[in-house]
């Protein structure tokens, strides 16, 4: 085997690691604020996805690791009223509490 086949191979099977960042989650009126410590990564390298209960991050730090977080809030939110910011390794997101009532149908009386 070449040494240019060898250094393929070795490329080609490099492992990644997985890393579960430090975070806090806490509430704040009809708020959800989760705050992720994800420092080394680019904002353009964080995929982050939220359904009505669950949150996924994925954030690639360099070339061999990557944080991964996968959350059940217990609470519903409202996942397309979703913010966030990401400053210095710190990434804050605000979701909006899910208030059944706000979407409930009015019933006329008639």
């Amino acid at each position: 085997m070449s040494t240019e086949t060898a250094t393929q191979t070795n490329e080609s099977v490099r492992k990644r690691y997985q890393i579960t960042p430090k975070y806090g989650v806490y509430t704040e009126d009809d708020k959800v604020i989760l705050q992720i410590a994800i420092p080394g990564v680019q904002k353009e390298q964080i995929q982050m996805k939220a359904l009505k209960d669950f949150f996924t991050l994925r954030a690639e730090r360099g070339e061999d690791s990557i944080y991964v977080l996968d959350l059940d809030f217990g609470v519903k939110i409202e996942p397309e009223k979703t913010t966030s910011t990401y400053e210095e390794g710190l990434l804050r997101l605000e979701f909006l509490r899910y208030k059944p009532l706000d979407h409930a149908y009015v019933v006329p009386i008639q």
